[in-house]
């Protein structure tokens, strides 16, 4: 995804608030978007070309499931560890074949205004002594890890609607400075956001090549008011209970 690769620094990651040393349990995060000046210049893949590719794709996955299904036996957890991974990874392609198309759309301008949400979401929660696992640093160079929001989208329940009720927002998490490639990628391939009530889900990744995972974000719909906000609310979230889940391997030795 050419929409993902570029980011740009938030100047609000650098607030008042921001920038405590890193705590026991927690890890310092830097809010980035995509570059509006980039994704202005980039050449667009068209709607039919994303869906043919993602079709490629779906079809590429169930041919090796297939594959794997008759030469080891249904019983997916039975598999060896390799090919259980194979798999792992032919759907996460799928998966991101499937956001590419889903996001041919997304504005630049609006990924950024999301990840100024989440700025001011984080460092609110850490000015109000409820930061929990995440804290703000005082520049993208201190950062532990870098939040990228890719794209946003949204959706209407009913035509008629005025404004959309349903937004999504497509983001990735990966090392800062302060954490080495070869730190993140030990978080398992197999990781999935597991919370009662949060409205976030993994997409893909992390793989040795490309050390970042992607998440997918959205307000729970039906809610036309706040509809960004309470998306990027879930973003948020979502990389809290990352940090939360990580932890350990994220800073162990």
């Amino acid at each position: 995804m050419q929409r993902v690769t570029a980011a740009i620094a938030l100047a609000l990651a650098a607030s008042a608030h921001a920038g405590p040393a890193k705590t026991a349990g927690i890890l310092r995060v830097s809010v980035t978007a995509v570059d509006l000046d980039a994704s202005a210049g980039a050449e667009q893949e068209t709607g039919t070309s994303l869906k043919l590719k993602r079709e490629s794709v779906r079809q590429m996955r169930l041919g090796l499931e297939k594959r794997l299904k008759q030469e080891f036996g249904k019983d997916r957890a039975s598999w060896p560890p390799e090919k259980q991974l194979e798999l792992v990874r032919m759907e996460d392609a799928e998966a991101l074949a499937q956001a590419n198309y889903d996001y041919r759309r997304s504005d630049p301008r609006a990924a950024f205004e999301i990840a100024r949400m989440m700025t001011e979401t984080l460092d609110g929660r850490h000015a109000a002594g409820k930061a929990e696992h995440v804290a703000l640093a005082d520049a993208e160079a201190d950062a532990d890890l870098v939040v990228n929001v890719a794209a946003t989208r949204s959706a209407k329940t009913f035509p008629t609607q005025s404004r959309p009720d349903r937004c999504y927002v497509l983001f990735t998490i990966g090392p800062g400075t302060q954490m080495s490639a070869a730190r993140f990628t030990k978080v398992p391939a197999s990781y999935r956001l597991r919370k009662l009530g949060l409205n976030a889900w993994k997409i893909a990744g992390p793989r040795p090549d490309a050390p970042v995972i992607y998440f997918e974000s959205y307000n729970g719909g039906g809610k036309e008011f706040g509809c960004e906000t309470a998306a990027a609310s879930a973003a948020c979230a979502a990389v809290d209970k990352f940090v939360e889940d990580n932890y350990g391997l994220l800073t162990g030795p």
